[in-house]
């Protein structure tokens, strides 16, 4: 007698549960994508402000020891890729006209080392914080909690 044996196939049942594990598993790692999502835009949104910074004190270094008037003073002799001006986490794109950082005018070289001339727009970074820049070139992160030391 010969035996009938089982098909190469998936049972339903095996294929809902393939799904719900695949499912559950993407429940507990989206978060954590998010996660780092937002420290690389936090990470990059640094290296522009650094980038920043230095188009700043060429500038100054140019125009007796003061900084520019506004940021887009600084395309394109000073920086010259435009995404600079773009925060990657803002959700609105920033550009030489209007970019993703808010600047102060009217300081120079000789203000103090830890004023801050760049930072964050508040809508940037799903509003947790911001980085900031200050005069002496130094880029931290901040958070909400901590706007008074903006």
């Amino acid at each position: 007698m010969k035996e009938q044996g089982r098909r190469g196939g998936f049972t339903v049942m095996e294929l809902l549960v393939v799904i719900a594990i695949f499912v559950t598993m993407l429940a507990v790692l989206a978060p954590l994508v998010q996660l780092v999502r937002d420290r690389a835009h936090k990470i990059n949104c640094a290296n522009n402000l650094r980038n920043i910074s230095l188009g700043i004190h060429m500038y100054a270094a140019d125009h007796s020891e003061t900084f520019p008037p506004d940021l887009k003073t600084l395309y394109p002799a000073y920086v010259e890729d435009e995404k600079v001006f773009r925060c990657p986490a803002a959700t609105a794109i920033g550009n030489v006209e209007s970019p993703g950082y808010l600047f102060t005018a009217g300081m120079t070289e000789s203000s103090s080392p830890k004023e801050v001339i760049v930072r964050d727009r508040d809508e940037n970074h799903r509003g947790t914080g911001c980085n900031v820049l200050r005069i002496n070139g130094t880029v931290e992160w901040v958070k909400n909690s901590a706007k008074k030391d903006r």
